[in-house]
């Protein structure tokens, strides 16, 4: 028979650990929204809710066990179980709350590592976990674990396209050849780099479109960053003048057309040296090359735009002729067709 003051005690321990779990989960709660980073909100973040779970769940044990048994009756391995899913919950939040200090974010953008770190660790942590508490209940879990194979194997064959964009997500982060900002060329297209998933990348290209690559296929193509090592562009312009112009005056000419533009534009570079090459006499021009430097990946059409420009407007101004391929046809001795 369950005396009464055994029934208050009961309640008052049940009672007490209900508030202080509350409480506690209160404060977790308050802290992680000002913690922004640092030891501090990573120790809050990991800790702060099970903490709460273990006190709630503690003296709810000792509460009916101890002075209410006859209310509920709770089997010993119920508890374990539940203390077992308790610590799996405690090895999950520690687990992301490292990657969120180890890889913060960076101008609200997260960590390309992030995702693929998460995804990873989530799947391989409740999924031992749950063969543990499984397991701590008594249950077999041998034929689980045999239909667990044989339905991974054909999870893997059926989304073998996913995978391998998670691992070519991997691969990204590990190789790192580019950063969210980049503006790089792959599978043909030139563009920015939005966002790097654990899927796919999204690059927005020159015309303003939202282009998304999966991952894999960027880790098997080639790609070209012209953010890296600099921002800047290295560009080859090549130009033809007539037999018989002034070599001389139409470097100058091409060297003062690239001075204005640099002046007058921010499209061109300060720190890289122009340079006007005469390459070699084609066969009816004189081949020359004009290298130039455009500031920016975004800048390389207007560069080369206004360069052309100028360098037009002065060949005119000096009277410097471009080349014009002339071709005469003579037809000898053409016989007289009978009629």
């Amino acid at each position: 028979m369950l005396e009464l003051d055994e029934l208050f005690l009961g309640g008052g321990i049940l009672l007490i650990g209900l508030c202080a779990a509350i409480g506690v989960a209160i404060a977790a709660y308050l802290l992680i929204r000002h913690l922004h980073r640092g030891v501090a909100r990573f120790l809050v973040n990991s800790f702060g809710y099970p903490i709460a779970g273990y006190i709630l769940t503690t003296t709810t044990y000792v509460a009916f066990d101890t002075y209410m048994p006859e209310l509920l009756d709770i089997d010993t391995k119920y508890y374990a179980a539940l203390v077992v899913f308790l610590g799996v919950w405690t090895v999950y939040r520690i687990s992301m709350s490292a990657v969120e200090y180890h890889f913060p974010h960076e101008h609200h953008q997260p960590n390309k590592a992030e995702p693929i770190l998460k995804f990873t660790l989530r799947v391989a942590i409740w999924g031992f976990g749950v063969m543990i508490i499984l397991n701590t209940l008594e249950i077999n879990i041998t034929p689980l674990l045999a239909g667990a194979g044989i339905a991974g194997i054909a999870v893997a064959l059926a989304a073998q396209d996913i995978l391998g964009n998670i691992f070519g997500g991997a691969a990204l982060y590990v190789d790192a050849p580019f950063r969210v900002g980049d503006w790089v060329k792959v599978s043909g297209q030139f563009g920015e780099v939005l966002q790097i998933g654990p899927r796919s990348t999204r690059i927005k290209t020159l015309d303003a479109q939202l282009m998304t690559i999966s991952n894999s296929k960027i880790a098997g193509d080639a790609v070209i960053n012209f953010s890296a090592p600099e921002e800047y562009m290295l560009i080859r312009l090549k130009i033809g003048i007539a037999e018989g112009s002034d070599v001389q005056l139409v470097k100058k000419t091409m060297m003062d057309a690239v001075d204005k533009v640099s002046a007058e534009t921010p499209y061109l570079s300060h720190d890289e040296r122009v340079e006007a090459n005469f390459l070699s006499f084609g066969d009816s021009s004189l081949d020359f090359e004009l290298v130039i430097c455009a500031a920016k990946p975004l800048y390389y059409y207007a560069a080369i735009d206004a360069v052309n420009c100028e360098v037009d407007r002065l060949f005119r101004e000096r009277n410097i002729s471009t080349s014009c391929l002339k071709r005469e046809i003579r037809i000898v001795n053409v016989p007289d067709q009978d009629r």
